[in-house]
């Protein structure tokens, strides 16, 4: 897609919850040109949002136990919540929840029913918005740099030519899965590597040390393989 002379490839996360309006729209953002994935609840939420990275995030308001406010944060503490334009669909006559919303950090709140012509416009202002968006992200970055600079002896990394501080096992981590890029390790892999035996860490461990360099370095360079490990997607 072309906004002001240039080409822009979008995607979105819709996560689907009660009495979602998405199964309508969702045809009116593929007609704009944007690729959707649609997903089920906040635990396919937690499991995606890592491994896509997208331009736009819709909520429902209510996902199961969990609600709209509750995966903003979520998107907060991995690092990717300035990345991308959020919007939130509501029920109509609770202002007090629409303003927790955007104080959560929403963009946006649309009350259900949605208009599909309005939501068509209000999607034409917010892919103008990502693309000044990558338009600024692109310029600060420096042509010559690097995205990822792994150096083992200096115990140093640097993505985009921005300086990472790692703990120990973070670093650990990211370096062993950084030496065979595209190679899935297995968790007892991981932990027979950097804690020098298959059991020497609990599984959660491991996937709190992800989740912290996730929010670290960004969510592009880790991929999980539900049920068997990660890899390095660099």
């Amino acid at each position: 897609m072309k906004l002001n002379g240039a080409s822009h490839s979008f995607n979105a996360v819709l996560v689907r919850g009660k009495n979602s309006a998405f199964p309508e729209l969702i045809s009116v953002a593929r007609k704009s040109g944007i690729h959707c994935t649609m997903v089920e609840g906040s635990d396919e939420f937690l499991e995606k949002i890592s491994e896509i990275r997208p331009s736009f995030l819709f909520l429902d308001l209510i996902i199961d136990s969990r609600d709209a406010v509750d995966l903003i944060r979520e998107t907060e503490h991995l690092g990717i919540r300035d990345d991308m334009t959020i919007a939130v669909f509501g029920e109509p006559g609770d202002n007090y929840v629409e303003i927790a919303v955007l104080n959560a950090g929403a963009d946006d709140y649309l009350v259900k029913p949605v208009n599909k012509r309005l939501f068509a416009g209000r999607l034409n202002a917010w892919m103008r918005k990502q693309a000044r968006i990558e338009a600024v992200r692109g310029a600060d970055r420096p042509e010559n740099a690097l995205p990822f600079e792994l150096d083992r002896d200096a115990f140093s990394l640097k993505v985009h030519n921005r300086e990472i501080s790692l703990q120990r096992k973070e670093f650990e981590i990211i370096a062993l899965l950084h030496s065979r890029p595209k190679k899935v390790f297995s968790r007892k892999e991981i932990k027979a590597a950097v804690w020098g035996d298959p059991e020497g860490a609990r599984n959660r461990t491991i996937d709190v040390h992800i989740t912290n360099l996730r929010s670290k370095i960004g969510p592009d360079f880790i991929r999980t393989y539900k049920g068997v490990g990660y890899s390095f997607n660099g």
